[in-house]
């Protein structure tokens, strides 16, 4: 029996499934959507250049990430999602600098204590100002593969382009009943409502 293939509209958020015109919630019109069994798009839905060699693109029915421009694609199938996730957290090895307070603590030299004290400035600098992004994708109950995004500041242009890669494919999977989530970016992604049950509706 071929799986029900969902739509989200765009006006209220609910999902529902593929074919009709109209939400059935808020009457506005669905966008288009394969039915089950009809021939698969190969249309492009993500090209991102993620900078540094990485580059994460979709189509059709497959997404793919690069790490380097060394590096062969990894390759994941969109069918075998079973949730996404990205993960975003402080630049926190940058506090490894740090440790050369120690040093001007110790050194006799102004200058040496100038610079080690400036090297462990800027390590927490850069831990409060960076942040690192990596999705995470869940192919089955205990498949899981990580793709490092990429480092960037936060708020900058690198960082937006970031999210706005996230955002397109969090709207792709969602369209198909993906679990989706981020954690820690500071743009949360909310799962779908759900459809009213048969028992749903006002009590007394």
């Amino acid at each position: 029996m071929p799986a029900e293939v969902l739509v989200m509209c765009g006006a209220c958020g609910r999902p529902q499934a593929a074919g009709g015109p109209r939400c059935i919630a808020c009457g506005a019109p669905l966008p288009d959507a394969p039915l089950p069994g009809a021939p698969v798009s190969q249309a492009p839905f993500l090209d991102a250049d993620l900078g540094g060699g990485r580059a994460l693109s979709g189509e059709g029915e497959r997404l793919s990430y690069r790490s380097s421009a060394s590096e062969s694609p990894q390759v994941v199938d969109l069918g075998s999602l079973r949730g996404v996730e990205l993960r975003t957290r402080a630049f926190v090895e940058a506090l490894a600098l740090g440790a050369f307070a120690l040093l001007g603590f110790v050194a006799r030299a102004p200058a040496l204590k100038v610079v080690a004290f400036g090297v462990a400035a800027l390590g927490v600098l850069l831990a409060a100002v960076c942040r690192s992004h990596v999705l995470v994708l869940e192919t089955s109950p205990t498949g899981r593969v990580r793709w490092p995004l990429g480092l960037a500041r936060r708020g900058s242009e690198r960082d937006a382009r970031l999210l706005a890669a996230w955002e397109t494919l969090a709207g792709v999977v969602r369209a198909r009943g993906v679990p989706v989530r981020a954690v820690g970016s500071g743009r949360e992604v909310q799962p779908p409502p759900q459809p009213p049950g048969p028992h749903d509706g006002p009590r007394a």
